[in-house]
């Protein structure tokens, strides 16, 4: 009985390219199958495809994808012989009510029962407009993905925060996805085959997060030459990507990059010179260096070896003074970021795949703060000014004071099988795994007693978590987390109805529980152009210092084993709706609505605490004898201890109007997408906007050849304000006068005397985000602009671009300042706000040259 495994006497060897006929583009996921037997294959990102152990003689092979003719060639292999054979496949037309549509490869196959993915190829992040040839930033232009501000390359997606994305990398989950603290993303486009974002619904085979996945692959490196390069460059960092085929006679690949920002370079000179610098400066930057390598051992088995090393840094001293004087700053910071990775492919049959990855990771980081500040509360711009001009020392001046130390390594080793076996109507897919993690954590906030309660302000109002002042905490924890799923696709109606049930099992050391995830997904071909897809699923996500990258709160975990263990994995429920229909051969749209349910969201738990407080007794708000003496209060305020008391929902819709340009005359590419979305969190009983709750949200984006060598990027975003917490008032600021703080004080001004200094007040919780900033618009454009240089053997392509980001120069408001001023009338002081505005116009120039 033949299995398709025994390999025949005579036999030889088939290897290739799979290309489309039309535009020259490798072909991923094309199937070949040697007609009348079991052989066969599946081309790789890169269009690639082998079969060995062909049997001697005259054979056809087949080459089959969705939306393409298939391809029968006939051929005749010599034993031992290894033969070189490429196809160009021609796109077919299928018609349905009218409508000649042509599918491609870009396409989600009515088969696929996802909801919510969106798939974008690594050249559209290259060109999209203001998108600063960054990942994370290009996924920002999907619907339900909002940008915290212009700064950030963080994804904040259906109204969850950035914690809950799982970030993968080659199937490695990255924590902190990261360069320049935020600004870029440590995924290098030149190097990427493929970008998949899971907005929701995600299946079983992803765990341990609430909201969305993306799944990145790199590319292998080209087998086409022995070595190829290319080279990009602008204004504040370049790329040198290097890959050929693998020495030694290997049959594979190598491929290797390098990223550095130098404006470091350039910039800290400049200020240095200037004096507004000292010591040994070194601005925001990093590198990176990755590498890959891809070798097929044996016409079954290939090995993948994987490795990105990461660094950032900043050291800064500003002024020429000591760094303990008033307005000067000391800040320092590195991180490391390093992924080693190994995978084995397995492909016993051409549909059975087996995937074996070992993988080490870690994320550690030190910084330091300190700094010494003017008391903005305490003097207006004016007497500021009226200071100077008089030579008054400003250490004569009230400040505040503050000093942070924190170190950090977060160390994951993973190890994880997966197996995915098609047959006639199932795809089963099914996997194990195990991380092994060592947290460490250390951490030390200091401040003057005047930051303090200045920042006590911001605690009450629930506008900012609370810090452990005073406080050094250490610990390290090791653990490990086990997971494992069984996912089936069934098709029930022959190329119409997929449904895809799928369980998930998950144990987490750290808190000593385990839960099950049933997960549920289908497709519905109404006709060749319409599909309705749906999913429904339950998610959890484990408490760890390894989320804390892109927490916006503190949670002190150094509480004890005990404790941990009364901490629950936050839950979510997804429920997805969506349609997606072809409008002609070019043009797709998509409407999907979607609602999420959270709860056990961990939360500062808050906790009775003793604070002093006055009384105003009528005369000048400024004396303090217009002031009772400070009385002792009990209130609830937000430690820095976890509780899982957060609840909270995310619904709304989502528009797509999509054109692929699928030919080589096709001019036009991009999208339109309109989103409607609500998101709030709810604790104690008091529910409230989410932080990044934007209702309204427009993306264009627009990719247009307007000649054969110059091309045309616009991307235009509006969204509507996100909530802010606004003041309702000023306070008298009270101090403790001694180390016990048992006498307490209203603050008075060590320079102009009995004098009251005041805080800003931003009410109770009920005052969070109460209000919304201003609409929030910009308009980005970019011009490439290509060439070709051949002289004898050299022969090099060029691209040159300039990419004008906030093209008008719309001042988008991040947050407001206030600034505290005198009555001119007498009465309590007012309260000036001055606009912070986001990025203004930036033109980027760039060069990117390849060989």
């Amino acid at each position: 009985m033949s299995t398709g495994l025994s390999k025949p006497l005579r036999s030889g060897e088939i290897s290739g390219k799979v290309l489309d006929s039309k535009t020259d583009e490798a072909m991923a996921g094309v199937t070949l199958v040697l007609e009348g037997t079991t052989l066969g294959t599946v081309t790789d990102a890169a269009g690639r495809y082998k079969i060995a152990n062909v049997p001697a003689g005259e054979q056809t092979i087949l080459a089959r994808f969705i939306g393409y003719q298939t391809q029968k060639r006939t051929i005749t292999i010599q034993e031992n012989a290894k033969l070189v054979l490429n196809f160009y496949l021609t796109e077919s037309a299928v018609t349905a009510a009218a409508i000649e549509v042509v599918a491609t490869k870009e396409r989600q196959a009515p088969e696929d029962p996802r909801t919510s993915l969106f798939r974008i190829e690594p050249k559209q992040t290259k060109v999209l407009a203001g998108g600063a040839e960054d990942v994370l930033r290009s996924l920002q232009a999907i619907p339900g993905v909002l940008a915290q501000n212009d700064f950030s390359s963080q994804l904040f997606v259906r109204g969850s925060g950035p914690d809950q994305n799982l970030m993968l990398m080659d199937d490695i989950e990255v924590f902190n996805p990261y360069r320049l603290y935020g600004t870029i993303s440590m995924f290098n486009p030149e190097t990427v085959s493929d970008i998949s974002l899971i907005t929701g619904g995600f299946p079983a085979k992803y765990g341990d997060r609430l909201s969305a996945v993306l799944d990145i692959t790199n590319r292998d490196g080209t087998q086409e030459k022995a070595i190829a390069g290319k080279l990009n460059a602008n204004i504040t960092d370049a790329n040198a990507i290097f890959e050929g085929r693998a020495p030694f006679g290997l049959e594979g690949s190598w491929l290797i990059s390098s990223r550095r920002t130098y404006y470091d370079l350039i910039v800290g000179p400049i200020l240095k010179d200037a004096g507004l610098v000292e010591g040994d400066v070194a601005f925001p930057n990093f590198w990176d260096f990755q590498t890959k390598l891809a070798v097929q051992v044996h016409p079954e088995h290939q090995l993948q070896l994987n490795a990105v090393i990461g660094r950032d840094n900043v050291d800064i001293v500003t002024s020429e003074r000591d760094s303990e004087q008033p307005d000067s700053l000391n800040l320092g910071n590195t991180t490391k970021n390093d992924v080693f990775g190994a995978a084995w492919h397995y492909t016993p049959t051409p549909n059975a795949l087996n995937k074996f990855v070992v993988s080490w990771y870690r994320n550690s980081g030190d910084s330091r703060f300190s700094g010494t500040f003017v008391d903005d509360a305490a003097y207006s711009e004016e007497e500021l000014e009226e200071f100077e001009e008089q030579g008054i020392d400003p250490t004569l001046l009230a400040f505040q004071a503050v000093e942070t130390e924190s170190t950090f390594e977060f160390l994951k080793t993973s190890l994880r099988d997966e197996i995915s076996i098609k047959s006639n109507r199932h795809l089963f897919e099914a996997g194990v795994g195990t991380d092994f993690l060592t947290t460490s954590i250390y951490f030390f906030v200091d401040a003057s007693e005047s930051a303090k309660a200045a920042y006590q302000a911001l605690v009450q109002s629930g506008q900012a978590g609370s810090i452990p002042f005073d406080t050094i905490i250490t610990q390290s924890v090791s653990y490990f987390r086990s997971n494992a799923y069984v996912q089936d696709r069934i098709e029930i109606l022959k190329n119409k109805l997929f449904l895809q049930p799928g369980l998930r099992f998950d144990y987490y050391k750290l808190i000593d529980k385990a839960y099950l995830a049933p997960r549920f997904n289908f497709s519905y071909a109404l006709d060749d152009i319409t599909t309705i897809r749906g999913a429904w699923g339950m998610y959890y996500q484990s408490p760890g210092y390894e989320k804390l990258i892109d927490q916006d709160e503190f949670f002190d975990l150094s509480q004890g084993e005990e404790f941990i263990r009364t901490l629950s994995a936050e839950r979510a429920i997804h429920y997805v709706l969506g349609v997606d229909r072809w409008l002609n051969d070019r043009w797709q749209l998509k409407l999907e609505g979607y609602y999420k349910h959270f709860d056990d969201l961990l939360v500062q738990k808050k906790e009775v605490s003793t604070i002093y407080e006055v009384s105003y007794t009528g005369g000048d708000w400024y004396d303090t004898a217009s002031w009772s003496a400070p009385y002792a209060v009990t209130e609830e305020r937000l430690s820095s201890i976890p509780v899982n008391g957060g609840t909270g929902h995310a619904y709304g819709f989502e528009i797509l109007l999509e054109k692929r340009r699928t030919t080589k005359d096709d001019r036009l590419n991009g999208w339109i997408s309109y989103a409607y979305a609500i998101a709030n969190r709810s604790r104690d009983g008091l529910e409230m906007p989410f932080d990044y709750d934007q209702r309204h949200t427009i993306n264009v984006v627009v990719d247009y050849k307007l000649n054969d060598w110059l091309d045309l990027g616009v991307r235009w975003r509006f969204g509507s304000g996100y909530p802010y917490t606004p003041p309702v008032g000023v306070t008298p600021r009270v101090v403790p006068l001694d180390e016990n703080e048992t006498v307490w004080a209203i603050q008075r001004d060590s320079f102009l005397g009995d004098r009251v200094i005041f805080d800003i007040d931003y009410g109770d919780e009920s005052n969070q985000n109460s209000k919304r900033l201003p609409a929030y618009h910009r308009l980005d454009i970019r011009f490439t602009a290509h060439s070709h240089y051949s002289a004898g053997y050299l022969s090099f392509d060029w691209d040159f671009y300039l990419d004008i980001i906030n093209a008008y120069n719309n001042q988008n408001v991040i947050s407001y300042r206030y600034d505290i001023v005198e009555n001119p009338n007498g009465g309590a002081p007012l309260l000036e706000r001055e606009t912070q505005s986001m990025l203004p116009i930036i033109p980027t120039l760039g060069i990117c040259v390849w060989f």
